[in-house]
């Protein structure tokens, strides 16, 4: 009976002594050790006045592709820097640069087919897709829109392109 006593209060002990030590005053939604940065959001999406997002394989001198890249926001502070960037494919390691030192948002952008074949060093093919998106330069850091690992862009949040937001403009070999 009283080592029964004694193990309850122990672990009625140690237990109070979990629960005072687990807690620390940056507990919140943030906690203060969490460095939070800004990063503006950039909009690439397709222009009017352009082809449509199709190449047609038959007549690749007549495609005219025309994006913009803008900040989704309005009033947002911009980078300090943006550089388009186009990849193949969707591969990753694919990925060319297509105009660089842009530092004024938002910013029209016509490429052609062959632009594109002189960047990849290598003619248009049936069913090649060809993703146009922004690095981002904030401060000394680089967010790049097609990184080798980790996230970066993607298809990104389903439904966000039905309130005007593209993460990137893809053209398609047809």
């Amino acid at each position: 009976m009283k080592i029964r006593k004694i193990n309850k209060f122990m672990a009625l002990a140690i237990g109070v002594a979990i629960a005072f030590t687990a807690c620390t005053k940056d507990d919140g939604a943030i906690p203060n050790r969490i460095n939070i940065e800004e990063v503006p959001a950039v909009s690439t999406n397709l222009e009017t006045g352009g082809t449509t997002a199709n190449i047609a394989f038959a007549n690749q001198a007549a495609f005219s592709g025309k994006f913009k890249v803008s900040l989704f926001f309005a009033g947002a502070t911009p980078p300090d820097k943006v550089d388009v960037v186009v990849r193949k494919n969707g591969v990753a390691a694919s990925v060319k640069v297509f105009k660089t030192d842009v530092t004024s948002l938002p910013t029209s952008f016509t490429v052609t087919a062959a632009e594109i074949a002189t960047l990849f060093g290598d003619t248009l093919k049936l069913n090649d897709n060809y993703d146009f998106a922004p690095n981002l330069y904030v401060g000394t850091k680089k967010y790049e829109a097609f990184p080798l690992v980790g996230l970066g862009s993607g298809q990104g949040i389903t439904g966000m392109a039905s309130i005007g937001y593209g993460e990137f403009v893809r053209f398609s070999v047809k």
